[in-house]
C-alpha cells in the first residue's frame, strides 16, 4: 500500500496540532508553486511591455496587477480573440484555484486536463457532497469536490474511501481529515493513487466521505459521527489507457557500492510515477533516496517537483512525485544521497523491562517505556542527520516483534495518552520521537523488532537525464 507523508508523519508525530501540519504545508506548496510559475514569468513580462507600449501607463498596471479578475470581466463582456487568448480562465473549476495548495492539481486544472461531472451529489443531516471534476489516469485520480455544511456546528472528515462496485476498497484514509465549517461551502480536492492496477477497475467508482464533529487533535468518536455521504463517478478505461506519458529508462545509478535501477517513470496528470529496484547484491539495506526530485526546464530557469508519496517492498520501490502538466521541456531527476543500514544492522533489540537498549544501529537512540491503563507504549527518541521532506528519512519499526522465547507479536498503536514532551527554549536540536505500542502483555525479554527505515545518510549528489 502506498503512504503518503500526511500519513506517516500523523503515525510519528501525533502530538503536533492540526494547525502546525497545515502552515507547514502551505509554506512547502507556496514555495513549489512559486518556482513553477517561474518559468511563465518572462512571457508575461514581454507582453506587459508591450501593452505599455501601447496603451496609457495607468492602465497597463491596472492589466498586470489584476490579471485574473480583468480576464473574467473582458470575458463575459465579450472580449476580442487575442485578448482572451493571453487572459486564461478555469472555467467551472475557478472558484477551485484558492483552495488548492497542491502544485499537480493546480496544473492539471490549467492544462485542462479536468474532466468536468455534473449532477453527482449526496446529501444527509445538513451536509451537501458535489463532485465537480475528475482527472483518472493509469496510476491515479484528480477529484474536485465540495462539502457544504448547513448546520452550526463545524465538522471535520473522518474517513474517505474509494470503493468498487463490489465495495471492494480502492483507497482508503482516516481522519481526522480537513475541517468543514459551520454554515459555509468548503472547496476540496484529493490525489489517490490505485492500489491495484487499472485492468482491475470498474467503470465507475464511488467516492465515499464519513464526517464527525470538529475536534482539534483527536478523531471523533463512533457516537459522534454527522454524516456518511457517497457519490458515483464515472470512469473512461479506455481512455485512462491512453492517459500519461510512460518513459523506459533502465539505467543504474550506484553509490559507494550500492546500485539502483531507476527502470519506468510515467508522468500524467495524477503526479510523476518513479519505479526504481535495489540490487539484492548490494551489501546495505537502502531505505530511501535522500532528498529525491524532478528538475523540469533549463538550468538557470527551472521548476522543481517534490516527492509526494512513496512505497517500497522487496526491493523494489515506486516513488510518487508532484507534476505540472503545463511543462514539456526536458526533465532530470536529481538525489542527493542514500539512507541505508548494513544488511546485519537492520535488528533493534531492547528490553524494555530494563528499559535498555541491546542492540542498535548507533549511539543516537534512547528509549523508555511509558505505562497506561491500556497496556505500555515505548518511546523511542532521536536525533535525526536527513531531516528533509523525503518520506523514510525517519526511523520506522515493523508491526511484529520476536520476544525473547521465540514468540511473534504485532505492536499496537501507540497510546494517544502519552504527554506531550516539552523543550528549553534554547535547545540547540530537539529529538525526533517514535511511539510503539506493545500492548499490555508480560513478554519475555529482550524484545527484537526489524529495523524498516532509519536516518543513516550517505550522502552523494547524482542526477540522471529522463528526457
Amino acid at each position: 500500500m502506498v503512504k503518503t507523508e500526511e500519513e506517516l508523519l500523523k503515525e510519528y508525530y501525533h502530538s503536533l496540532s492540526a494547525e502546525a501540519d497545515e502552515v507547514a504545508e502551505m509554506k512547502l506548496n507556496t514555495a513549489v508553486r512559486s518556482g513553477i510559475t517561474r518559468s511563465r514569468r518572462t512571457s508575461m513580462s514581454l507582453r506587459s511591455r508591450y501593452a505599455l507600449a501601447t496603451a496609457a501607463a495607468v492602465l497597463g498596471i491596472v492589466l498586470l496587477f489584476s490579471f485574473p479578475r480583468i480576464g473574467e470581466v473582458l470575458k463575459t463582456q465579450g472580449a476580442a480573440p487575442d485578448q482572451a487568448a493571453i487572459l486564461p480562465s478555469n472555467g467551472p473549476f475557478e472558484k477551485y484555484i484558492p483552495s488548492v495548495r497542491h502544485s499537480t492539481v493546480s496544473s492539471a486544472i490549467e492544462a485542462g486536463l479536468v474532466q468536468r461531472i455534473t449532477g453527482v451529489t449526496a446529501e444527509q443531516n445538513g451536509f451537501v457532497l458535489t463532485v465537480d471534476g475528475i482527472a483518472a489516469d493509469q496510476k491515479g485520480i484528480i477529484i474536485l469536490y465540495s462539502l457544504q455544511n448547513k448546520t452550526n456546528e463545524n465538522a471535520q472528515v473522518e474517513l474517505m474511501q474509494l470503493t468498487s462496485a463490489a465495495l471492494n476498497p480502492l483507497n482508503t484514509s482516516r481522519g481526522p481529515g480537513i475541517s468543514i465549517s459551520a454554515n459555509r461551502i468548503t472547496y476540496g480536492y484529493e490525489v489517490r493513487q490505485w492500489e491495484s492496477g487499472t485492468g482491475a477497475l470498474p467503470d465507475q467508482i464511488t467516492f465515499e466521505l464519513e464526517l464527525g464533529e470538529y475536534k482539534q487533535f483527536a478523531s471523533a468518536s463512533a457516537d459522534g459521527l454527522q454524516a456518511k455521504l457517497s457519490a458515483t463517478l464515472p470512469l473512461d478505461r479506455e481512455q485512462m489507457a491512453k492517459a500519461g506519458e510512460t518513459i523506459r529508462v533502465d539505467k543504474t545509478l550506484e553509490i559507494e557500492g550500492q546500485k539502483i535501477g531507476i527502470n519506468e517513470i510515467y508522468l500524467a496528470a495524477s503526479g510523476i510515477y518513479l519505479d526504481y529496484t535495489c540490487d539484492p547484491l548490494n551489501s546495505k539495506q537502502i531505505f530511501s533516496m535522500y532528498k529525491p526530485g524532478f528538475l523540469a526546464g533549463g538550468s538557470e530557469d527551472y521548476t522543481y517537483l517534490e516527492l509526494r508519496a512513496a512505497s517500497f517492498t522487496d526491493n523494489k520501490g515506486r516513488l510518487i512525485f508532484a507534476n505540472d502538466s503545463s511543462l514539456t521541456q526536458s526533465l532530470q531527476l536529481q538525489i542527493n544521497g542514500i539512507l541505508a543500514l548494513d544488511k546485519k544492522a537492520t535488528q533493534l533489540i531492547i528490553d524494555t523491562d530494563k528499559q535498555q537498549i541491546i542492540k542498535a544501529p548507533d549511539q543516537n537512540l534512547q528509549m523508555s517505556v511509558h505505562n497506561t491503563e491500556r497496556g505500555s507504549t515505548m518511546v523511542l527518541e532521536y536525533y535525526s542527520q536527513a531531516q528533509t521532506n523525503s518520506i523514510y528519512n525517519d526511523l520506522m519499526l515493523g508491526q511484529k516483534f520476536t520476544d525473547g522465547a521465540g514468540t511473534v507479536h504485532s505492536a499496537d498503536k501507540f497510546d494517544i495518552d502519552i504527554p506531550r514532551r516539552t523543550e528549553p527554549e534554547n535547545a540547540k536540536s530537539i529529538p525526533h520521537m517514535y511511539y510503539k505500542g506493545l500492548g499490555s502483555n508480560k513478554y519475555p525479554q529482550p524484545l527484537t523488532f526489524t529495523i524498516e527505515a532509519y536516518p543513516a545518510l550517505i550522502k552523494e549528489k547524482l542526477s540522471l537525464p529522463i528526457r
